[in-house]
This record gives C-alpha cells, sequence and structure tokens, in this order.
C-alpha cells in the first residue's frame, strides 16, 4: 500500500478521549462529513470552537454524549484525523 493510499482516519476511542482530556481539550465539535449507503460518517475536531454549518455541533469534553460515540453503531461512524492524534510535545 502506498503512503498516499492510507486511511487518515480512525475510529473514536475511549483511548483517544482520554488523550484529549490529559491535553486540556475543552470542546469537540461534530462535523458530518458523508452518508455511504446507510452509514453517516461524522469527523470528531478537538478545541474547535467555531461552528461553520448547520451539520456541525459543540460538545463539552465530559459530555456524555461523547460517552455515547464511543458505542459501536450500524447506522453511523465517528472519525478522527490523524492530524488532531499527534502527542502534545510542547
Amino acid at each position: 500500500m502506498n503512503v498516499q493510499d492510507k486511511n487518515p482516519y480512525q475510529l473514536f476511542t475511549k483511548t483517544i478521549l482520554n488523550s484529549w482530556k490529559a491535553q486540556n481539550v475543552e470542546y469537540i465539535k461534530v462535523e458530518e462529513l458523508s452518508t455511504i449507503d446507510t452509514i453517516t460518517i461524522f469527523e470528531l475536531i478537538p478545541d474547535s470552537e467555531l461552528l461553520d454549518s448547520a451539520n456541525e455541533t459543540l460538545y463539552p469534553i465530559d459530555s456524555e454524549d461523547l460517552e455515547d460515540m464511543l458505542i459501536p453503531s450500524k447506522s453511523t461512524r465517528f472519525l478522527v484525523h490523524e492530524i488532531y492524534l499527534a502527542e502534545d510535545d510542547e
């Protein structure tokens, strides 16, 4: 597989949520990306406080809604782009 063929997204996990909490992330923006067949795909973006469209929602990092996004679903996928997974080296 070429590097350019690599999917830059991964499923949202408890590990990612805990990492963001440890990095003092305050808000998560959830943006609807697309629907493929019967699956709606959402992207989670940490510390984004601006909403760009009606298809976006902000959640506090301790929201129960974020915990619900960790539960597998047949109709939805919550993804995180690799650029938001970088370790906080500062």
